[in-house]
């Protein structure tokens, strides 16, 4: 009987030993449609070294980026912070709406994540899409 082995090698892996700055948007979902007017963005960012320290919102698909408003945070490290960000849009059309967050250790999360195996850093800008009408 014939058994192929596969095996994973660790060599030039990193261990993740740090939870890395992270943001989601939690409002609006992904390829929603909304009318014209006022929209509150919303969501939660973390990290694992300090605290947030700022949360930046793009409209446009990251050519501008502005900022969004912090929940009252009790400075401890790990805690989710919850953010906000009121955008004012009158113009139909599809967006795309990016969130980055930046925390007390310099440390601003990236477009693109570092692979790691499971997933387990991913941390990438989150993108959502949507469509006003």
């Amino acid at each position: 009987m014939c058994t192929t082995h596969i095996k994973n090698s660790d060599a030039d892996k990193k261990l993740v030993t740090t939870i890395n700055v992270n943001s989601l948007i939690q409002f609006p979902l992904d390829f929603s449609i909304h009318d014209t007017g006022t929209i509150v963005i919303e969501g939660i960012a973390w990290t694992g070294n300090g605290v947030i320290t700022q949360v930046e919102i793009s409209v446009d698909n990251g050519e501008t980026w502005k900022a969004a408003k912090l929940a009252s945070q009790q400075n401890e490290p790990y805690a989710w912070t919850q953010w906000s960000f009121v955008w004012e849009v009158y113009e139909e059309g599809e967006y795309t709406i990016l969130a980055k967050a930046s925390d007390s250790s310099g440390r601003t999360q990236p477009f693109a994540a570092m692979w790691n195996r499971k997933g387990y850093g991913y941390n990438a800008v989150q993108k959502v899409h949507v469509k006003i009408e």
